[in-house]
């Protein structure tokens, strides 16, 4: 069962992961389930989502500048 059991520092490398790359079914179930279990990593998740959102805008930004 520890497949599907993940410590918070084993889900931050899953989300940080998922960045790059899609995660398999187990990982994205594996995170899924932490996330509800955890106090603390849904707050990270939150945050990589909104760095994931603001990097365009900020490439933009900086485009328009130069």
């Amino acid at each position: 069962m520890k497949l599907l059991q993940r410590n918070c520092r084993e889900v931050t490398a899953l989300v940080l992961a998922g960045e790059d790359r899609r995660l398999g079914f187990f990982e994205r179930w594996a995170v899924r389930a932490h996330l509800k279990a955890c106090a603390a990593c849904p707050r990270f998740f939150r945050q990589v989502a909104l760095m994931r959102q603001a990097l365009p805008r900020w490439r933009a930004y900086r485009e328009s500048e130069e």
